[in-house]
């Protein structure tokens, strides 16, 4: 018995949607040409900005101040009139961007830590986030996972598994969707030998998480040469990098499917089979991806993820940027599927260090990989224009020469006139969010969330 099937259709039929012809669609929406998506999107897009038009004091106010009216949204690009969102102007509007008698559109009050472990809270219309489970489950799909029916492992924490108040709902959602959940809060050897019998006993065949906890998993069975054979692994909520993916693979012995979604923006974007860029999800959300011009992003650029939620009627955000980076994939897919689609995501904002000698720095530019094998963990935290911290819980094997070649590679990368400390510690916390972050810029964390 598929216990979520039945429980998506009850849910259904008590809020209003319908979750087999959500699925129909997203299965048909695909292979769609060019011009039915763009057909598709803008039309949602015009019945979203005649709804603020009519209903949210928010873009009330903005549409008058910019001589705008609805009609001036005839076709995608137009919405480049209107100036980006970003949290901060989500959370001091944030009863102007309801809606008037929001309550008809049944909302879910959600929250999210994002990897900046500050809580942001918004709303979902049901409706739209059973059309955004939809594309999860076409995501898992394509890995060979079908959704309720087969069980799967799930180590995380934070935003995939909450805790709190609502532990009961949690709990009950466990049961329905067939997990079995992995918790990272601790994951010491003992507790992550149990894990792999658990796998084991079980006979599971799917895993998902946050990449730096399925990673630590892996080394951890790795260094016990013990293997872990499944079918798919699934990474979501950070940034997977190469070398997280090499060791999760060979472990696991089969293929990672990284995916990216964004609740508060009803983004998302997910690998397909062929694993060459992920696949934009067009159903729930416009999905532009903007350059430094504030246009958008030629190919090969990274550039900032702009989001216009296409079913949020309770708090509709138009032009949102969550944070998050990315760099546009041009071409189709071999898959023959035809959604647009990202090359691969960067990170966040707030992760980019910009230093006084002009350089910038993202998580795909510093050297990871050629450290994994010298320490346990490590975070790079930018306190001054000039100074970086790097934190490192190192192995009982690291010597001080280990420690300052890592200092030497971090000069290298920072270039002249910046200070690097490197410190070593115990652990690196966690944040609320369960989501381990390489590398922090404390002066953008405060310029976009003070």
């Amino acid at each position: 018995m598929n216990r979520s099937k039945i429980a998506f259709d009850l849910l259904g039929w008590k809020y209003g949607f319908n979750m087999k012809s959500y699925l129909a669609m997203v299965y048909e929406s695909q292979y769609w040409a060019e011009d039915r998506r763009e057909e598709y999107q803008t039309l949602r897009m015009q019945e979203i900005i005649s709804h603020c038009a009519r209903n949210v004091p928010y873009y009330q106010n903005l549409f008058s101040k910019l001589g705008l009216s609805p009609s001036d949204f005839r076709y995608l690009d137009d919405l480049d009139k209107l100036p980006i969102i970003r949290k901060k102007d989500v959370q001091d509007n944030f009863s102007n961007i309801l809606a008037k008698q929001h309550g008809k559109y049944n909302p879910l009050k959600r929250s999210t830590g994002g990897t900046t472990g500050i809580s942001f809270k918004f709303y979902n219309d049901t409706r739209s986030w059973g059309l955004n489970w939809a594309t999860k489950i076409r995501t898992f799909s394509w890995g060979g996972y079908e959704y309720g029916k087969d069980r799967i492992a799930v180590m995380a924490g934070g935003s995939l598994l909450p805790e709190g108040r609502f532990e009961h709902k949690s709990r009950l959602w466990r049961y329905i969707n067939n997990y079995l959940v992995l918790p990272i809060t601790v994951m010491d050897e003992e507790i992550m030998d149990t894990y792999y019998s658990q796998l084991k006993i079980q006979g599971i065949r799917f895993l998902r998480g946050y990449p730096s906890a399925i990673y630590t998993f892996a080394k951890h069975l790795y260094g016990s040469d013990k293997t872990c054979p499944l079918v798919s692994v699934f990474t979501t909520a950070e940034m997977l990098l190469p070398h997280q993916r090499q060791k999760i693979e060979e472990v696991f012995q089969c293929k990672v499917y990284d995916t990216y979604g964004c609740g508060d923006g009803m983004g998302g974007a997910n690998e397909c089979e062929k694993h060459n860029g992920l696949h934009i999800n067009i159903e729930t959300s416009y999905m532009q991806v903007v350059g430094k011009a504030g246009k958008a992003a030629v190919d090969g650029e990274i550039g900032e993820i702009v989001l216009t939620g296409l079913h949020e009627y309770t708090m509709p955000l138009i032009r949102y940027a969550p944070g998050d980076m990315a760099v546009i994939k041009p071409g189709a897919c071999s898959c023959g599927r035809t959604l647009p689609m990202i090359d691969k995501i960067i990170g966040r904002t707030t992760d980019l260090i910009e230093l006084s000698n002009g350089r910038m720095l993202n998580g795909l530019s510093i050297p990871f990989e050629t450290w994994t094998d010298k320490i346990v963990q490590f975070q790079i935290v930018q306190t001054k224009t000039d100074e970086l911290v790097v934190r490192v819980v190192p192995k009982q094997s690291t010597t001080n020469d280990d420690l300052q070649i890592i200092k030497q590679r971090m000069e290298f990368f920072a270039g002249e006139g910046i200070r690097i400390i490197v410190q070593k510690v115990n652990e690196i916390p966690l944040p609320k969010s369960g989501k381990l972050r390489y590398v922090i810029s404390e002066l953008n964390n405060a310029n976009q969330l003070r």
